[in-house]
């Protein structure tokens, strides 16, 4: 019997009688596997979105309609209700356990695609359309754009789009050292498709007939600890409480006494120290 090299994967005969290889499943996921991982966000709210959400919307709007494309687990909405109690949101979100998250704190959720949801024809005024984190995910963002602002219901809108930051500070110093590998979030989320700094981001949407409002971004120095940070969330990710993160004690804790500072710092130079950009916009 002739022994496997080290170098060979063992192989074992199908039904057929045909040797294929014995298929390898290591105890710890990587990124690019989606068959065992397809939904691993640790989510919360993005406070830059709440920021312009209470500075543009809820001080001229006390029952604004949200239209939330790709509303995750509703940890923005949530916001937004604390905020806006009497706003009445629309969630759009194509996974089923996330979506089911949703319908805990969004009034309507629909499971499915945007262009799935466009065939419904909704008429009704959204007051805001918002796009946290979705344009990176979208191989033609620009159909995608141009897809959404036909619908008579967004016309009038005002829109809150974030994205990931290419250009924060430790992405360069990552590709400087030639560092480069996919992760479960982030701006290397081996789901994303697309990138985009802050400069990108806005010729993009002036290109897609957007007027920018105003802008500003997510602070980057703790959440750049991302990887170490997800750790102590892994299990709770895998039982699907994506939320575990944003209702712990510790990161209460981090949003008063830290998150304002660090905010503050990482505004002083975007470009460079955003984690996320994020835009109000409207349709010209």
């Amino acid at each position: 019997m002739k022994a496997t090299s080290s170098h060979e994967e063992p192989r074992v005969s199908s039904a057929n009688g045909t040797p294929h290889p014995v298929e390898h499943r290591p105890a710890v996921a990587h990124p690019l596997d989606m068959e065992r991982a397809a939904y691993s966000y640790v989510e919360r709210a993005n406070p830059a979105i709440r920021s312009l959400y209470a500075k543009h919307i809820a001080a001229h709007n006390s029952s604004p309609r949200v239209l939330d494309i790709g509303c995750g687990c509703g940890a923005n909405d949530r916001e937004f209700k604390k905020i806006t109690p009497q706003a009445h949101i629309v969630g759009i979100e194509p996974n089923a356990r996330a979506a089911e998250l949703a319908g805990r704190v969004c009034d309507e959720v629909f499971q499915g695609m945007l262009e799935d949801w466009l065939k419904r024809d909704v008429r009704e005024p959204f007051d805001l359309v918002v796009l946290s984190d979705v344009l990176e995910h979208i191989a033609d963002p620009i159909a995608f754009l141009r897809a959404l602002a036909q619908a008579p219901s967004v016309r009038h809108a005002q829109w809150i789009i974030s994205v990931p930051n290419y250009g924060v500070w430790y992405n360069r110093l990552r590709t400087l050292l030639g560092v480069q590998g996919y992760s479960w979030s982030g701006i290397w989320d081996r789901t994303h498709l697309r990138f985009f700094t802050r400069s990108s981001i806005r010729k993009l949407l002036t290109y897609c007939g957007m007027e920018l409002l105003d802008d500003a971004c997510t602070p980057s120095i703790v959440q750049s600890t991302a990887p170490i940070l997800r750790k102590a969330f892994e299990r709770n990710v895998s039982e699907g409480d994506h939320l575990a993160l944003a209702d712990s004690r510790a990161y209460a804790a981090y949003q008063k006494a830290i998150e304002p500072v660090e905010s503050l710092v990482c505004e002083t130079w975007p470009a460079l120290l955003g984690l996320q950009i994020v835009h109000l916009t409207r349709l010209r």
